[in-house]
């Protein structure tokens, strides 16, 4: 069994030692960066191998292909009969990738938008 309360405190100790300002372990490179900040004994090294055998089994990319697929189906029930297959693709890669879009300024999107077409100018002038 992988004694976690001891690894904690013995990356700790390492990150205090080293002073390498380390707040988690969260990657394989961060694990061997404290590797080789200090030499282990085998009882300590034997928890590192367990400690990396358990990071890489455990499925990280799985979440948006999951999440990819309850969005598409909840947006084909909503709108199964009325809209086209490109129409469902363009409506649902936005969705998807909602944290992307978060960060666009939509102000300069909007700018260009009406910029492209003199109609849109007429239209939208006052924007």
């Amino acid at each position: 069994m992988l004694d976690l309360g001891t690894c904690k405190r013995y990356f700790s100790s390492i990150n205090k030692e080293k002073k390498l300002g380390l707040n988690k372990v969260t990657k394989i490179s961060t694990m061997c960066e404290l590797l080789n900040a200090r030499q282990i004994d085998e009882t300590m090294f034997y928890e590192y191998c367990k400690l990396i055998i358990l990071y890489l089994t455990v499925p990280v990319t799985t979440a948006t292909a999951e999440r990819s697929l309850s969005v598409l189906n909840r947006i084909k029930t909503y709108l199964r009969c009325t809209m086209s297959q490109q129409r469902l693709n363009h409506v649902i890669i936005p969705h998807i990738h909602n944290d992307k879009l978060d960060l666009l300024d939509l102000k300069s999107v909007c700018s260009d938008f009406i910029s492209k077409n003199e109609n849109s100018k007429t239209f939208f002038s006052a924007v």
